[in-house]
C-alpha cells in the first residue's frame, strides 16, 4: 500500500491548479490521480464548443488570464487566442502538469474512498493508496443530470455529442435553454438545421448579473446572430418528464403551466439538462448532498459527514457563491491548502501565499462576492 499525505482526485482544471499550488510551496507527498488523460472533460467536448469566458494575458498587472490555474501562466499567451477548444484547453492543463513536475497518475480508475480511523483508503484498478487528506478534483462533465426524467437514456445528452456535424437530419429538439442548450441551437442552425428549444427557463430572458446564472455575453450574442441569420423557435415553462420511442418517432411528455403536454420529434431529442458532481458515482456517502445534488461542504470547503475530505472545482458551494467557473474555484485552492497546512503544522512560505493573494487567487473573504451591477 503506497502512502502519501495528500491525495487529489481528478486531474481536470481543479486538480491541475491544486496541484500546481502544492508544488509552488514544495508540498512533495501528494499523487493526483486521473482515470483517462490530463484534463480528460476537456478532450471530450464537442468538437465546435469553446470556452465561454474570454483569455488574455493580463498577469502582469496582477490580474491572470480568466482561464489559468496556476498564476504565471496563461492560455492566451500559449494559444494565442481568446475561446479555446476543449482539446486546446486540455493541452494546457497537460503543458501546466509538465512545467510544475506534477506527479500524476492517469488511466488510474478510483473504484473506492473508504475511511479507516485516521486515513482514507483509496482503491483503483491498479493499486491502493493510504491518504491523510483526500481532495476530490473529479468535475461535473462526465454525468449528466437526468432530474429522474423517464427514457432519458433515449435522448442524446450533451456531453456525450462528439461533433455537431455528426447530426445530419434537418430538424431537432433541444431540452434546455442554458449554455449546453444554447451551445447546441447555434451550432446546429449554423449548418442550417432547424431547431426548437424546450425549456423551463430560457437562459437569454435572464436579467441576473451573476454570470453563474445568466448566459455568457459570447453566448448571447451567438444566439442574437443565429436568431436573426438563421431562426430557431423556443418555448419555455416546459419540464420534461418523458421520453418513449414510438416506431421511428420520439414522444416527448412535458409539464407545461400545470398541464401535460406531448410532442413529437422525428430525431433523437438532444438533451441539454447540465450535469451532477461526480463525486455522486462512490457508493459510500463522501458528501451529503442538497434538494439539487450539490455536495454539502463546511465553511473549510470540507465534507460535513468526513473530516480531512475536501471539495474543489464546480461543483462548490459556500453560503449562496456559486465556485463554478474556472476564475472562480482557483480562488480556493490557496485556502484548502492553507486547513491542511494549519492541522499539519506546516508554515507556508509567505512569499508563494502572497503572489497567489496578489493575483487575486486566494480568496477568503466570501462577504465581497456577490454579483451587482448598476448598469
Amino acid at each position: 500500500m503506497k502512502e502519501y499525505k495528500i491525495i487529489i482526485i481528478g486531474a481536470g482544471a481543479s486538480g491541475v491548479g491544486f496541484a500546481s499550488a502544492l508544488e509552488s510551496l514544495k508540498f512533495e507527498s501528494y499523487l493526483v490521480i486521473e482515470k483517462g488523460e490530463i484534463g480528460d472533460s476537456f478532450l471530450n467536448w464537442p468538437k465546435e464548443t469553446r470556452l465561454i469566458t474570454p483569455s488574455f494575458t493580463t498577469n502582469g498587472f496582477g490580474f491572470p488570464d480568466i482561464n489559468s490555474i496556476a498564476p504565471s501562466t496563461s492560455p492566451a499567451f500559449t494559444f494565442e487566442k481568446e475561446h479555446l477548444s476543449g482539446i486546446e484547453y486540455g493541452e494546457y492543463l497537460r503543458l501546466v502538469a509538465e512545467a510544475y513536475n506534477l506527479k500524476i497518475n492517469t488511466n488510474e480508475n478510483v473504484v473506492s474512498i473508504e475511511k479507516d480511523n485516521e486515513h482514507y483508503i483509496i482503491k483503483t484498478d491498479k493499486d491502493v493508496y493510504k491518504a491523510t487528506y483526500v481532495v476530490m478534483a473529479v468535475g461535473e462533465f462526465g454525468r449528466a443530470n437526468d432530474y429522474d426524467i423517464k427514457g432519458f437514456e433515449l435522448g442524446i445528452h450533451y456531453k456525450d455529442i462528439d461533433s455537431f456535424k455528426d447530426f445530419t437530419e434537418e430538424e431537432y429538439v433541444v431540452v434546455g435553454g442554458n449554455e449546453s442548450g444554447s451551445d447546441i441551437t447555434c451550432n446546429l442552425t449554423s449548418l442550417g438545421k432547424k431547431v426548437t428549444i424546450y425549456t423551463n427557463n430560457f437562459g437569454e430572458n435572464e436579467r441576473i448579473a451573476d454570470p453563474s446564472i445568466a448566459l455568457s455575453p459570447i453566448t448571447k450574442t451567438k444566439l442574437r446572430n443565429a436568431a436573426s441569420l438563421y431562426g430557431f423557435k423556443v418555448f419555455e415553462d416546459h419540464k420534461l418528464k418523458e421520453i418513449q420511442k414510438n416506431g421511428d418517432e420520439y414522444h416527448l411528455t412535458f409539464e407545461n403551466e400545470g398541464k401535460i403536454k406531448t410532442i413529437i420529434s422525428k430525431t433523437k431529442p438532444l438533451l441539454a439538462t447540465g450535469f451532477i458532481s461526480q463525486v455522486k458515482q462512490f457508493k459510500n456517502e463522501l458528501f451529503e448532498f442538497n434538494s439539487e445534488n450539490i455536495p454539502i461542504v463546511n465553511e473549510n470547503d470540507e465534507s460535513t459527514i468526513n473530516p480531512n475530505l475536501f471539495l474543489i472545482g464546480p461543483s462548490l458551494r459556500q453560503q449562496k457563491i456559486i465556485f463554478c467557473y474556472i476564475y472562480k474555484f482557483r480562488q480556493r485552492f490557496m485556502y484548502v491548502i492553507s486547513k491542511i497546512a494549519e492541522r499539519e503544522g506546516i508554515v507556508l512560505d509567505s512569499e508563494v501565499v502572497e503572489n497567489y493573494r496578489k493575483n487575486q487567487m486566494y480568496l477568503t473573504d466570501l462577504s465581497c462576492c456577490s454579483v451587482d451591477c448598476d448598469c
